[in-house]
């Protein structure tokens, strides 16, 4: 019996796996490897108790065609929705809506779901990897206590750019250029209240005028579709010059000073049943690659994420399907047409 290749992905996130389905379309037998619980990256969800939060992405738009058609075939499967909530601008001088545009999209019923929709189904470690060895003509992966994985003929590294760096030392230049990738952090706070708060919005652009420049960002996230109606969730992120300049105090110092931002900045009286604050450290690119991967010219290595073409949800499941493509063609594999016309 021939097998394809092996392939390691180093990281679950939306790149590593829209990366590892092209992979697996092509032939090759993928594994992905996630230091988290789950894969997932800023597409995770938390869940205290029956309460859930998409605590990192809060939705997406699509512009390429055949991520279209793939969204549609989707949303008709019922894994994605489109978020038809009230989103606008909060200023000073109060809630503005916005004008429409794009249709924003959710996974069902969170946003974890789209992992599973765009990405292949791999199996995930909960490993988190350091280093990649040469081994004669095949690759090997070692986690933080030193244990092997592989060996592979080729691998992707779709972490966040800081943490890639360290994965693409056999490849200085590579290293080098991942290392001027630029990303901003964020707080974010996960609020749950007994009853519904009397807001105009779902999800609202806070003014940097407003509270000081505090806030970004802030979503009823129960009012997405697919989530449970029965109690009120609110995600709050914090703008990024707030959330660096805090970025290493702890969580339950940060909660309340949060908590309290929101109030101040919606004008509601309600003691929260729950506040919970979370840190991305990596968590929108600002200075991103500019081209959708990298790869290695000695080397089956390569490396994609939405730091590659900036922080949308879309850009990295167009990262990852580019660079599943080219470690297809330099491990020899036939491409399908699908996975050919989507990395183009």
């Amino acid at each position: 019996m021939h097998y394809g290749p092996l392939v390691a992905v180093i990281g679950g996130g939306i790149a590593g796996q829209s990366a590892a389905a092209a992979l697996s379309e092509a032939g090759a037998l993928v594994t992905v490897f996630d230091k988290g619980r789950g894969a997932g990256g800023r597409l995770s969800t938390r869940r205290d108790g029956p309460r859930q939060w998409d605590h990192g992405a809060q939705y997406f738009t699509v512009r390429d065609p055949a991520l279209k058609a793939r969204v549609a075939a989707l949303v008709a499967q019922g894994s994605i929705a489109p978020w038809g909530g009230t989103i606008g601008t909060l200023g000073p001088g109060g809630f503005v809506p916005g004008e429409g545009g794009e249709a924003r999209f959710v996974g069902c019923p969170r946003m974890s779901a789209l992992v599973g929709a765009l990405g292949s189904g791999a199996t995930v470690y909960d490993v988190e990897l350091r280093e990649i060895v040469t081994r004669g003509a095949k690759l090997t992966v070692t986690d933080r206590q030193g244990e092997h994985f592989g060996p592979y003929d080729g691998i992707v590294v779709a972490t966040p750019a800081p943490q890639a760096v360290p994965l693409l030392a056999l490849e200085p230049a590579l290293a080098t250029r991942v290392a001027a990738v630029e990303i901003a952090p964020c707080w974010a706070l996960m609020l749950a209240f007994d009853a519904p708060l009397p807001l105009p919005f779902d999800g609202a652009f806070v003014d940097p005028a407003l509270g000081g420049g505090m806030l970004a960002w802030i979503a009823r996230d129960s009012s997405k579709p697919g989530r449970p109606r029965d109690r009120e969730t609110w995600v709050v992120h914090a703008a990024p010059a707030w959330s660096a300049a805090h970025l290493d105090e702890e969580a339950e110092t940060i909660a309340p000073r949060l908590a309290a931002a929101f109030a101040a900045v919606t004008g509601i009286d309600a003691w929260p049943a729950t506040r919970i604050a979370h840190r991305w450290r990596h968590a929108q690119t600002t200075r991103p690659l500019g081209q959708p991967y990298l790869i290695d010219p000695r080397r089956p290595i390569g490396a994609c994420g939405d730091w590659c073409l900036g922080a949308r949800i879309e850009g990295a499941f167009l990262s990852g399907r580019a660079m599943g493509t080219a470690l297809a063609e330099r491990l020899g594999l036939r491409l399908s047409q699908a996975s050919s016309s989507a990395s183009q």
